[in-house]
């Protein structure tokens, strides 16, 4: 069994091609597609993917959820403000932050006074930035080809 992490996917966002270009998209119902089939390309049933935050836009659009592989977690992000009951039909739990080896698994990025409590932040948010320091590892889909990527491989590469 793996943990994955993998943030802002956006399912639903119908601007999502056209201010996230990179994703390969050329509409929200392509973008859905290329999410689901990346995810479980790598993802197997019984894996665990968490996700950090913005997963759908539109509470109907959180049911995509069901078609991906995995246990899933969700540390919530911005724009997660639908009820917290449509969200626990497909997620395990649903978490403000949680800390992992020696790290924080977070939506938006800590503050820097706090990585030397914490070591490392695995975050979303930024989408195609980075932030310079190299404690910050950004997992958002621009950063590892809209695919969610083993936690193990991040946090071994970081430390």
């Amino acid at each position: 069994m793996k943990t994955f992490v993998i943030a802002d996917t956006h399912f639903g966002h119908n601007n999502i091609a056209k201010y996230s270009p990179c994703r390969g998209a050329n509409n929200c119902e392509h973008h859905t597609e290329i999410l689901i089939d990346n995810w479980n390309s790598v993802v197997g049933v019984k894996d665990k993917v968490i996700c950090l935050g913005d997963f759908a836009f539109g509470a109907k659009n959180i049911s995509i959820a069901d078609k991906l592989n995995g246990r899933k977690i969700l540390i919530m992000g911005n724009h997660d403000h639908y009820q917290s009951r449509e969200y626990l039909k497909y997620f395990e739990k649903l978490l403000g932050s949680l800390e992992y080896e020696g790290g924080i698994l977070t939506h938006i990025p800590i503050h820097e006074s706090e990585l030397a409590r914490y070591g490392f932040n695995i975050h979303g948010h930024l989408h195609g930035n980075k932030l310079l320091d190299t404690r910050y590892i950004n997992v958002s889909c621009e950063q590892i080809n809209s695919t969610p990527i083993d936690i193990k491989l991040i946090t071994r590469i970081n430390n």
